[in-house]
């Protein structure tokens, strides 16, 4: 009897113990997902190294930078427009504060594409964002 209690132990309830304990813990944050899509006017294809980065930002203060919530690279898989899609916890978005989207599409470093205006969004609503980008001065 003693043998099976052991056998127990060993072979059902510590194996179900480190289970539990190896599984992460479930964190209380809301993740939330942005989505929209990047483009720009020219007629230009992008070459097969460009890189899109897009930065959700708090952009309240005026007289300080801005705050980035959450920045992504992608690396476009095809022409303009691109979508991209973002995650991050929506308890760091605060009530009356501003917010907006701002992207860059760069080559090697060298930066094509950004943005020369405020794309403010509400980052709690799920309608699709779009972003204009405008070419960058050689």
């Amino acid at each position: 009897m003693l043998d099976r209690i052991a056998e127990f132990f060993i072979f059902g309830l510590v194996p179900f113990a480190v289970g539990v304990l190896a599984v992460p813990e479930l964190s209380g944050a809301a993740e939330k997902t942005l989505t929209g899509e990047v483009t720009y006017r020219e007629r230009i294809a992008l070459p097969p190294n460009a890189v899109l980065s897009v930065e959700l930002a708090d952009v309240s203060l005026a007289d300080a930078p801005a705050t980035v919530i959450v920045a992504r690279r992608f690396v476009p898989a095809g022409q303009v427009p691109i979508r991209f899609e973002i995650g991050f916890d929506s308890k760091a978005i605060l009530p009356g504060r501003t917010y907006a989207l701002q992207a860059r599409i760069t080559v090697d470093g060298r930066l094509l594409f950004t943005t020369d205006t405020r794309h403010e969004v509400d980052p709690l609503d799920d309608k699709l964002k779009t972003v204009v980008l405008k070419m960058a001065a050689s």
